[in-house]
């Protein structure tokens, strides 16, 4: 699998969990499940913004 591929496959699941934490916010897990696809998607940025710096 490619860096690309796999990039694509963790945000995927990232927005999977936003979309199951949003249609379930009603429920006290909701939120938590969305928190986490936000720091999910947010950690998966930071990391390929982190591997574009020079070294």
């Amino acid at each position: 699998m490619s860096l690309f591929q796999s990039t694509m496959l963790l945000l995927a699941v990232s927005c999977a969990l936003l979309l199951v934490g949003f249609s379930a916010r009603d429920y006290r897990w909701g939120p938590w499940l969305m928190m986490l696809g936000i720091v999910g998607a947010m950690a998966l940025i930071g990391w390929s913004i982190y591997q574009m710096l020079p070294r």
